[in-house]
């Protein structure tokens, strides 16, 4: 090999790993500084209501809002609130998984008296990820795991505001994925008077090689792709463990399924191990959570609701 090509080579390689310095650099740099502070920075203060859609189900009475914070953040949430029912109700702010969104507003089932509002994540990317698209997609994903929390907090911020809800008696309730998110949010919000995770885990970094397993079949690889993903979206900060001694001595509620295969059980361990009184570990028979399992959804709602209603609710 000549002198000029090895100059060549050596001078693409110098050139191709300061690019990648450079795009790693810009990627830390959003969760660089004290975590509260960022997510409170984030959430801002709300400054417009936009009206998409309302309409009446029974009596239900549903709205397609989306939130504007000064910030730019903006939350797509589904209003639920019972028609004709007086005096100021209890409040759940939902945060389900990424296929359903704000429509986990239509799992309540029947017309309990409740105000439930549910949130879309704030992510703007395709659904599905591999090879090169997540690697192209990361930054979407980095905002979208960055702006969640925030949207849970500006989600309570509107939720408390309206006249028909009971501030008092305001609840905070994960399920599947957004069990990971809404620690950070009750642990911000003294509001919360009580948080739910519902088929969660912790241990961020275990979930992820879990579900990496089929994608990455080479462990080294593997753990090499949770690292850097958790390092530029904050996951090892926002993990529920790390949350929970915050949100005590506030009671935290997890609910979790024996037959629960979408996290490894020594995640969801994990989690029960960080739940300290008057905190509860509640086990139900099933799978885990989907919008087409009726028996699950029904048997969640007779545990949940019933708690935050106070008393015993079979829907209809």
């Amino acid at each position: 090999m000549t002198r000029g090509w090895r100059r060549l080579i050596r001078w693409t390689a110098l050139v191709l790993l300061l690019l990648f310095l450079l795009g790693m650099t810009a990627l830390v740099w959003p969760v660089a500084g004290d975590t509260q502070t960022r997510i409170l920075q984030r959430k801002g203060t709300l400054q417009q209501v936009r009206v998409e859609r309302r309409w009446q189900e029974g009596g239900v009475l549903y709205s397609h809002l989306t939130l504007v914070s000064d910030s730019g953040l903006e939350v797509a949430l589904t209003l639920r609130r019972p028609v004709g029912v007086p005096g100021r109700l209890p409040a759940v702010v939902l945060l389900g998984g990424l296929r359903t969104g704000r429509e986990a507003a239509h799992l309540v089932t029947g017309e309990p008296p409740l105000v439930v509002a549910a949130l879309s994540y704030p992510y703007r990317g395709p659904r599905r990820l591999k090879g090169w698209t997540l690697v192209r997609h990361v930054p979407t994903v980095q905002r979208a795991v960055l702006d969640t929390a925030p949207a849970l907090l500006l989600a309570l911020d509107y939720v408390a505001a309206r006249s028909f809800v009971d501030p008092d008696r305001m609840e905070l309730v994960g399920v599947s994925l957004g069990a990971f998110f809404v620690a950070p949010a009750a642990g911000l919000d003294p509001r919360v008077r009580r948080l739910w995770l519902i088929q969660g885990a912790g241990d961020p970094a275990a979930v992820l090689e879990y579900q990496l397993r089929d994608d990455l079949s080479r462990p080294w690889l593997r753990t090499l792709a949770v690292r850097l993903l958790l390092a530029v979206t904050d996951g090892d900060d926002l993990a529920p463990e790390r949350w929970l001694p915050r949100v005590a001595p506030r009671p935290v509620v997890v609910v979790s399924s024996r037959n629960d295969a979408a996290f490894p059980p020594a995640a969801v361990a994990v989690l029960h191990a960080a739940v300290r009184p008057p905190g509860e570990v509640l086990w139900m028979e099933g799978g885990h959570i989907r919008p087409g399992r009726k028996e699950i959804i029904e048997r969640l709602n007779r545990i949940v609701i019933a708690r935050i209603i106070d008393k015993e609710f079979v829907g209809r």
